[in-house]
């Protein structure tokens, strides 16, 4: 057992994306007049609270984790910790978060802190995951929430805060079914319901590269309607048809190959809308 175990636990090659999208809901509401300490304190907010749930997440999940070549090897069903100590690295994690983001950034922003916690650790991981397939299209407004903590920081709620949020959801499902479909085979043997696993893996394919498209489409969307930046617009297409192009090779003629390429080129695709959305808000 080391510290780095307990890090793991906290998913931060997930966790950083949800990170990510609440300090750009808040530049995109704030923007141009930034305060430097709500950029920090949403960033350690996210930290807490995303990986409290995170962890709750391997804690609750470490007997399917222990079913799984892909995970098998992770803190709890390694043996490296015990269940008992990641569900109170959990609680704490959590529990700061909260009272840190009622005590800095106040109650409607907690407010959505809370949600997105209980979507993605109650919601998701409890009641759905083994469920339904329709996990990930509930669990998802996760992502919504994150972004929407961070507007609210420096803006009422409203039509366009959303609209941005449901980039971030139009975009997970298909990193996540992704997933499922290259690893097929570990989440057969488990209890989890994922789409894909419902239909032929050629159907399944077609139909994350499909949604892969959209959300794709969606985000140039938001570009023109909501940030209108040309500069940031010309860079997005470019990432956008970079990752659609994969798509629609696979979409022709699905193949794993084909897949996997897609997957690899649409990943970036929201950190880039984030990214530069984010630096370029100052001079929209």
């Amino acid at each position: 057992m080391t510290i780095k175990d307990y890090i793991v636990l906290m998913k931060p090659r997930v966790i950083w994306l949800l990170i990510l999208a609440a300090i750009a809901g808040y530049i995109f509401a704030a923007a141009p007049s930034i305060n430097a300490i709500y950029v920090i304190e949403l960033a350690l907010i996210g930290l807490l609270s995303t990986g409290g749930s995170a962890v709750f997440n391997m804690y609750y999940e470490r007997n399917i984790d222990a079913e799984m070549t892909r995970t098998r090897t992770r803190p709890i069903p390694a043996g490296r910790v015990s269940p008992g100590n990641a569900l109170i690295e959990s609680l704490i994690l959590s529990i700061i978060g909260f009272i840190l983001s009622y005590l800095w950034l106040g109650l409607l922003p907690t407010i959505f802190v809370v949600l997105g916690w209980f979507f993605y650790a109650v919601i998701y991981t409890i009641l759905l995951k083994c469920r339904s397939w329709s996990n990930i299209l509930i669990g998802g407004v996760a992502g919504n929430a994150a972004l929407l903590a961070g507007w609210t920081v420096a803006r009422p709620l409203d039509l366009e805060a959303i609209l941005l949020s449901m980039a971030i959801y139009l975009w997970i499902p298909a990193h996540i079914w992704s997933l499922v479909i290259r690893a097929k085979d570990d989440y057969s043997r488990t209890c989890i319901k994922m789409l894909p696993l419902e239909m032929s893996e050629d159907k399944a394919m077609i139909m994350v590269a499909l949604l892969n498209v959209i959300s794709n489409i969606y985000m140039l969307f938001l570009y023109i309607l909501i940030l209108k930046n040309f500069i940031g617009l010309v860079i997005l297409i470019i990432t956008a048809a970079w990752s659609s192009y994969y798509s629609i090779k696979a979409i022709i003629k699905p193949s794993r190959e084909a897949f996997w390429q897609m997957f690899k080129a649409s990943s970036p695709v929201l950190t880039v809308f984030l990214i530069i959305g984010m630096a370029l808000s100052f001079i929209k």
